[in-house]
C-alpha cells in the first residue's frame, strides 16, 4: 500500500528534465555519466529555506563544490530563489537604524533626569 502524502521521487527531475541531458562529472578519473544528481537536487529543493550549503554538505558526505555547482544551477533554473530577499534586508537595515536612534534617544533622556 503505498503513501498518498509521498511524493514521487525525483522531484526536480520530473520537474526540470532538461537539467539532466547533459551529463556532466568533476573529477579527472570519474567515468562520464557516473553521478545522478537527481538526490542531490531534491535535498537542495527540500532544505534550501532551512540549512546552510555547508550543512547540506555536510549531510549528504558530498564536496561542498559539488552543491555549490547545483545550488547555483537551481537557481539559473528559477527552482530555488535566493535566501534573502530585497526586502526583508531593507526592513533590517531600517531596524538596525531605528534601534540605534532609540538608544540615542535613550542616552539623551538619561542625561535630562
Amino acid at each position: 500500500m503505498t503513501n498518498p502524502t509521498q511524493t514521487n521521487r525525483p522531484v526536480v527531475k520530473s520537474m526540470k528534465p532538461e537539467l539532466y541531458v547533459q551529463h556532466t562529472f568533476h573529477m579527472k578519473k570519474a567515468r562520464k555519466y557516473t553521478y545522478n544528481y537527481s538526490v542531490l537536487d531534491d535535498y537542495i529543493l527540500e532544505n534550501w529555506e532551512t540549512k546552510t550549503e555547508k550543512q547540506m554538505a555536510s549531510e549528504l558526505n558530498e564536496y561542498q563544490n559539488r552543491v555549490n555547482y547545483r545550488i547555483q544551477l537551481l537557481k539559473s533554473a528559477g527552482l530555488i530563489g535566493g535566501k534573502y530577499d530585497m526586502e526583508r534586508g531593507k526592513l533590517m537595515r531600517q531596524r538596525k537604524h531605528l534601534v540605534t536612534w532609540l538608544k540615542e534617544l535613550d542616552a539623551k533622556i538619561e542625561g535630562v533626569a
